[in-house]
């Protein structure tokens, strides 16, 4: 597999490490960028290994490198008058947090993918330690030759790395408008990649939303037929509208009614506020028919409605009502459940939709207590990760904006912002933890966040949400181009060049709204 490395060092040593290459057969490379020059290596010591290592001298030319290209590893080398290492490394890091900062999440960087070549000196094994406490990978002490320093790369790229080649896609949820904007999402991957199918994931995890968009993928369903649906198109899909999404409640809601104005009967009016709050119905929608129109959605394209029938792996997250634990369905031994019951279970948002009741218990959303169940596909071994998180709330650097808007706004964008934070410290643990894996993370630019900032179940809306989501995914695509290309060329996906997805981007609405 091909690895690219970044060499930061000082002038000197880059011209003494140039004169290496040269020597042991490195080929040179046309400069991907003005701050880096670059060589291709196979060597017999590198154990089949084949390195794309980019040349820098300056650490302020680290940042636009990574912007424009991928690194699996940063290494760092002090020698012949560099700056010290623990200096250095502390301006990349701090360089870093701020980097992934105005770029997302795609562009964290963890210090799990440095290490540092340092030279010989009395306080070795002390400044060897204070690097391994800020997480750096490994520390090599005045190396005595281009050999082992080629022998300690290769033991650092695939030693520890258990993960094979699979590829998983974990989908967050957002409400109703999630679904839209993962629609949007999936279809300009669908039309951006070509080679291998992005259908071919092996993994998929779906919470709330999610989950409906994970059993689409998994299921094979089309997501341009989707789309057709949604407008009464589609000739194999019945059509997706809002009165079948919203099938109201009224026995539940009823029963409930009725049961606390009987128990209202001779109590003391100063418990009416107690019993009120009761009489609160824990959703207003049923969701039966959101149920059995996405079950009906995978038998239409010949899928069984059952976890163990399907070719890719399914799981759907949801919460334990009552003791709100996580339960993945899709995993034992929750694993015989059919999947539109899971998928009912995972979307039980309140207070819009009912609990759903599985085996004596009672569920609700799983993004309650999860955003996309990340920590999983790492599980399952997945070493590509693609990410779509709807739940970014609409920040503004506008004062009292989020008040003048009402309560209930605030309270949507509290949850949002909430799910947002946890969703980043986990993926900011994993990748620290697994620097192996790599996750391309779609989230809404400011277009969709002001689509999808009020309530999470307008449907009249749909249309503009998948279209603002289908052109934001393929700008980035085409904006981070180069990354995400090699990224994704490691698996067998080929990215369109900047041209064709340009010219997808620039396509009239009607694309979206009939699916071709």
């Amino acid at each position: 597999m091909l690895h690219h490395l970044l060499y930061v060092a000082s002038p000197q040593q880059i011209k003494q490490t140039k004169t290496a290459l040269s020597r042991i057969g490195a080929k040179t490379l046309g400069s991907p960028s003005d701050v880096a020059e670059s060589y291709l290596l196979e060597h017999a010591l590198l154990d089949k290994l084949i390195l794309n290592i980019h040349l820098v001298s300056n650490l302020d030319a680290i940042t636009p490198h990574l912007r424009r290209n991928p690194v699996d590893l940063l290494i760092y080398d002090e020698r012949m008058d560099g700056i010290e290492a623990r200096a250095a490394l502390r301006q990349i890091r701090d360089d870093m947090v701020a980097f992934a900062a105005l770029w997302g999440p795609d562009f964290l960087f963890p210090m799990s993918r440095v290490v540092a070549i340092l030279t010989k000196e009395q306080n070795d094994a002390q400044r060897a330690f204070e690097l391994g406490r800020v997480q750096v990978r490994d520390v090599y002490v005045a190396p005595p030759n281009t050999a082992h320093i080629l022998r300690w790369l290769t033991r650092i790229l695939t030693q520890g790395v258990r993960r094979g080649e699979r590829v998983g896609m974990a989908l967050s949820g957002g409400g109703l408008e999630g679904f839209l904007y993962q629609i949007g999402v999936l279809h300009a991957l669908e039309k951006a990649i070509i080679g291998r199918p992005i259908r071919s994931v092996d993994v998929y995890s779906g919470i709330s939303s999610g989950s409906i968009c994970a059993t689409l993928m998994a299921g094979n369903v089309p997501t341009a037929e989707v789309i057709r649906a949604m407008h009464g198109k589609s000739d194999v899909l019945a059509p997706l509208t809002g009165s079948l999404l919203f099938d109201v409640a009224a026995g539940v809601i009823s029963r409930r009614l009725i049961s606390s104005s009987v128990a209202w009967a001779g109590l003391d009016p100063s418990k009416w506020a107690r019993k009120l709050l009761q009489s609160v119905p824990t959703g207003f929608f049923k969701g039966e028919a959101l149920k059995n129109y996405f079950r009906d959605c995978i038998t239409a394209y010949g899928h069984e409605d059952a976890f163990d029938q399907l070719q890719p792996e399914l799981y759907i997250g949801a919460t334990d009502q009552d003791s709100f634990e996580h339960v993945t369905f899709g995993k034992a031994p929750w694993r015989n459940v059919p999947i539109s019951e899971a998928l009912r279970a995972s979307c039980g948002l309140p207070p819009f939709f009912t609990p759903a009741k599985i085996n004596g218990r009672w569920f609700i959303d799983g993004q309650v207590t999860k955003t996309c169940n990340l920590e999983l596909l790492v599980e399952r071994d997945c070493r590509l990760i693609l990410i779509i998180d709807p739940m970014k709330p609409l920040a503004t650097l506008v004062p009292g904006s989020v008040d003048k808007r009402g309560g209930v706004f605030s309270i949507l964008q509290t949850i949002k912002a909430l799910v947002h934070t946890r969703f980043h410290q986990t993926l900011t643990h994993l990748t620290e933890r697994y620097p192996d894996v790599d996750f391309l993370v779609f989230q809404p630019d400011e277009e969709c966040a002001h689509l999808m900032a009020g309530l999470p179940m307008r449907y009249h809306i749909r249309t503009e949400i998948v279209t603002a989501a289908y052109r934001h995914t393929l700008r980035q695509m085409r904006e981070r181009h180069a990354v995400y290309a090699a990224k994704l060329m490691r698996f067998g996906f080929e990215l369109k060049t900047p041209g064709e997805i340009m010219d997808l981007e620039q396509r009239d609405d009607d694309i979206l709204e009939t699916g071709i």
